[in-house]
C-alpha cells in the first residue's frame, strides 16, 4: 500500500471530493471551491477543441458505419503495438513522439481512422469505365536487386565481374552503400512511383533475369540493377478486383478527397454543439475544410483550362 508523507495527509485534510459537498462543489481547498463549472472550463481550454472534434467525428461516423466491432479492434490493435515495441513504457514514448498523451488518446484515434476508412470506401466508386482505364495503364509489381556506388567506374568495373561470373549478391553485400546490402541487394517489389524516375525507367525496361549493363545514374550515385522477377499482366477478369483495390487506396490516399468526404459527412449529421467555444472550434474546422475543397475545385478548373488551351 502506497505510504502518505506528513504533508501529503495535511494536504489531503484541507481537499474534501464530491459527495460531501453540494452536487456542483467538485472539491475544496480550503475555502475555496472547485465547481463542475471551473472542472469544466478548465479542461475544455486544454483539450477541448481537439477533443470535441474527434469525438463529434467518431460519432458521425458510428451513425453512417452502424454497428460494428471497430472500438474493439482498435484495442485489440493497441494491445498488439505494446507487446510488439516491447512493453508499456516504449510504447508511451513512441507515442508521445507521435504527440499523443496517452493510451487512451492513441486508442481513439485508431477507432476513428478504422471508422472513417468503413465509411470512405461506402461511398466512394468507379465506374466500369474507370477500372478498364486504369487496368490499361496498369503494370504488375516488379521484383529487382541493386547495388549502389558512389563511382561511375566502380560500378562499371562490379558489371564487368558480374558479367564474368561473380555473385550479384555477394558483390553487394561487399561494395554497395545502400541498406538493401544486407539482404544480397535485394529491394523487393515495387510499382511504378516509388522510386526515383531514372531508377524506375531502367528497372521497368530489364526484361525478367536481365541486369543493366551501364551504371544508372540517379541523384544517389550510380546502379547496377538486376530484376528478378516481372510478372504478366493477367486479364481484365483477372486482375480487376486487385485494381479496384488499388483504385480505392490510391483515393483515400488523397488528402484534398478526404477533407471534401469528411465535410460531406459532417455536414450531413445533426450535429449541434451548445457550448459557444467549442461551436466556434468546430465552425472553424467545416470552414477550414470548405475553403480547401473549393481552392481543390479552382486548381482543378485552372488545370482543364489549361489543358484546352495546349490542346487548341
Amino acid at each position: 500500500m502506497k505510504k502518505f508523507t506528513a504533508s501529503a495527509l495535511a494536504l489531503l485534510a484541507t481537499i474534501t471530493l464530491a459527495g460531501c459537498a453540494s452536487s456542483d462543489t467538485v472539491a475544496t481547498v480550503g475555502e475555496n471551491t472547485i465547481t463542475k463549472d471551473d472542472l469544466y472550463e478548465s479542461m475544455k481550454s486544454s483539450v477541448g477543441e481537439s477533443t470535441i472534434q474527434r469525438l463529434i467525428l467518431t460519432q458521425a461516423l458510428e451513425n453512417v458505419v452502424g454497428e460494428n466491432e471497430y472500438k474493439k479492434q482498435a484495442e485489440t490493435e493497441v494491445l498488439a503495438s505494446i507487446e510488439s515495441v516491447g512493453g508499456m513504457d516504449a510504447f508511451l514514448g513512441l507515442i508521445q513522439q507521435m504527440g499523443f498523451t496517452s493510451q487512451e488518446e492513441y486508442t481513439s484515434q485508431i477507432h476513428l481512422n478504422l471508422l472513417m476508412d468503413d465509411a470512405l470506401r461506402a461511398r466512394t466508386t468507379f465506374t466500369d469505365e474507370e477500372v478498364q482505364a486504369f487496368y490499361e495503364e496498369y503494370e504488375p509489381n516488379i521484383t529487382a536487386s541493386h547495388i549502389l556506388v558512389e563511382d561511375k567506374a566502380v560500378a562499371e568495373d562490379l558489371i564487368k565481374q558480374i558479367n564474368d561470373g561473380a555473385d550479384f549478391a555477394e558483390l553487394a553485400a561487399e561494395h554497395s552503400t545502400d541498406g538493401s546490402a544486407s539482404n544480397g541487394g535485394s529491394l523487393g517489389s515495387f510499382g511504378r512511383g516509388q522510386m526515383v524516375a531514372e531508377f524506375e525507367e531502367a528497372a521497368f525496361a530489364l526484361k525478367e533475369g536481365e541486369m543493366t549493363q551501364t551504371p544508372v545514374e540517379t541523384e544517389y550515385g550510380f546502379h547496377i540493377i538486376l530484376l528478378t522477377e516481372k510478372p504478366e499482366k493477367g486479364t481484365f477478369e483477372e486482375e480487376e478486383e486487385n485494381i479496384r483495390e488499388m483504385m480505392m487506396s490510391e483515393k483515400l490516399s488523397d488528402s484534398t478527397y478526404l477533407d471534401e468526404q469528411m465535410t460531406a459527412i459532417l455536414k450531413e449529421a445533426d450535429i449541434s454543439i451548445k457550448d459557444t467555444d467549442l461551436k466556434s472550434a468546430m465552425d472553424a474546422f467545416l470552414a477550414k475544410e470548405e475553403v480547401i475543397e473549393e481552392d481543390a475545385v479552382e486548381d482543378a478548373a485552372s488545370d482543364e483550362a489549361a489543358t484546352e488551351e495546349s490542346a487548341e
